[in-house]
């Protein structure tokens, strides 16, 4: 009936001021876009791009086990296939939630809707496993068939850091009365060097288990960490 991506023309492939493909945008801009859009455009069937989400080396108590591989050579790429290291003979991986944030600040929204994250063997859109907190906290609590895994990358605004002699919360700025809190135990001190300056006031992205609490008769919400590498600053 109208096209989806409005642009000035064939000869000229800008996107115009009405798209929302217009100008760069933040990762926070980014992941709403991929949100609105993500549904539609795997109804009609597009290429999808599946990337694995393995963040194991997070956790400074993490093995890796030893494992033999033969060299089976290069496989062969398709033209229109996601990046996200150079050379790879293995599906392109998140191992970071620096890449992550890489990754959604480097394509376009429509390339990004065609992504789907690979988690314990369950293909799942990008846009459902990064989400405020309010909607973590309606995942978590309403416990919806929608929740198909119990960590997500959550973002939102540090409100305040609290320092106890066995505990560290990191409380995010509340989102229509939903409380979120952060938590850090003493065992894991030593790897965490952010200061109160670097996180207060600061948008931020973290990724882990959804937890529930009751804080004052009032159901709150809480992701356990066990380093800075779990907490990604947002710029812009």
């Amino acid at each position: 009936m109208a096209p989806h991506f409005k642009t000035t023309g064939k000869n000229d492939s800008r996107h115009v001021e009405t798209c929302g493909f217009y100008k760069p945008l933040s990762f926070l801009d980014s992941i709403r876009k991929v949100e609105e859009y993500q549904n539609e455009l795997l109804e009609q069937g597009i290429r999808e791009n599946v990337i694995r989400i393995n963040l194991n080396k997070l956790d400074p108590d993490y093995e890796p086990r030893v494992v033999n591989r033969e060299d089976k050579g290069k496989k062969k790429e398709e033209p229109d296939q996601i990046k996200i290291k150079r050379e790879s003979e293995t599906p392109a991986t998140i191992g970071s939630l620096s890449s992550i944030v890489k990754l959604m600040t480097s394509y376009e929204p429509d390339i990004l809707s065609t992504i789907l994250v690979n988690i314990k063997g369950q293909k799942i859109p990008i846009s459902s496993i990064i989400v405020d907190q309010e909607k973590a906290h309606r995942l978590l609590w309403e416990e919806t068939e929608s929740m198909v895994t119990n960590n997500y990358f959550v973002y939102g605004e540090v409100d305040a850091v609290i320092r106890r002699e066995k505990v560290i919360y990191i409380n995010l700025k509340p989102l229509n009365k939903i409380l979120f809190s952060i938590v850090l135990f003493d065992k894991y001190f030593k790897y965490f060097s952010y200061t109160d300056d670097q996180l207060v006031g600061k948008q931020i992205l973290v990724w882990g288990e959804l937890n529930k609490n009751t804080y004052n008769d009032k159901n709150t919400t809480e992701m356990v960490i066990k380093s800075d590498k779990y907490i990604e600053v947002l710029k812009g």
